[in-house]
């Protein structure tokens, strides 16, 4: 009687688990250490799967903190449905239209930075078209070096900058009713528009196309991406992703390194 009850719960399991799989119309990918090996380069499977996938009919996109300037050669490579970029703060179509803009106003981002520079090593500045950084050995994101001792007077999709004085960072985003995330073993700090978070932007663009939570799975590796794994109908994290992640994620693929994304697609979802 006992065996015949775990063996009716198993099989009820696995029915949940299948009608869930059946309805995921979206498939939500962060970039880096998730979609992008460590090498950041996207593996021949991985555009193979992505091509078979959006051929079923499944909407790809990518819901990145990177700029949309900065994730063009994977915009190109895998010509995502829609894209998610700037941490939740900009939302784009598959010919990279703005369909959603949330920016700092030039005001805050020249107060802010100022002060920033007084007490941090390294800050950077994402705008509309450029990144912008203080540090004059950064080479990656066509990176525009600049002086921020005035700091900088233009809109902001987010304003970036490493120091371990983690506690002072966080009451200037609450001072200024700006989002706030901490990344990269918690060294490098985000602020934001309020409510920038990847979730959220989520939540926009299905409001945009007319989705639901429940027919999406979103992968990810990182604390920003925690929300969305744990909330979309199908929640994936990288088995390299960070411990917290790792313990609340409701599914786990394999590494970034072993095409996780692609492999747990193919055995899932594609037919």
């Amino acid at each position: 009687m006992q065996l015949s009850f775990c063996l009716l719960n198993r099989i009820n399991i696995l029915f949940i688990i299948i009608i869930v799989m059946n309805k995921i119309k979206y498939i939500i990918c962060d970039l880096d250490d998730t979609l992008l090996k460590k090498d950041k380069t996207i593996s021949p499977k991985t555009v193979e799967v992505f091509k078979k996938a959006k051929e079923q009919g499944f909407m790809l996109v990518f819901n990145t903190s990177r700029s949309m300037q900065n994730s063009m050669q994977y915009i190109e490579l895998l010509k995502p449905t829609y894209g998610i970029y700037n941490g939740g703060c900009q939302i784009v179509d598959e010919n990279c239209k703005d369909l959603f803009v949330s920016m700092v106003s030039k005001e805050q981002t020249k107060e802010i930075t100022k002060y920033l520079n007084t007490i941090c090593d390294k800050i950077s500045v994402q705008t509309h078209d450029q990144f912008l950084a203080s540090d004059k050995e950064y080479k990656n994101q066509n990176a525009i070096w600049t002086d921020f001792t005035d700091g900088y007077e233009g809109e902001a999709f987010k304003i970036l900058c490493h120091s371990m004085d983690h506690d002072n960072i966080e009451r200037i985003a609450k001072e200024n009713n700006l989002e706030f995330q901490n990344y990269l073993n918690r060294g490098w700090h985000r602020l934001s528009t309020p409510g920038a978070t990847k979730w959220n932007g989520v939540l926009r663009f299905l409001n945009v196309v007319g989705g639901k939570p429940e027919e999406c799975s979103c992968f990810g590796d990182d604390f920003g991406d925690m929300e969305m794994i744990e909330k979309s109908g199908c929640g994936v994290a990288m088995a390299n992703s960070q411990p917290e992640v790792l313990a609340m994620a409701p599914n786990i693929t394999v590494t970034n390194e072993e095409d996780g994304v692609a492999v747990f697609i193919e055995k899932n979802f594609l037919k």
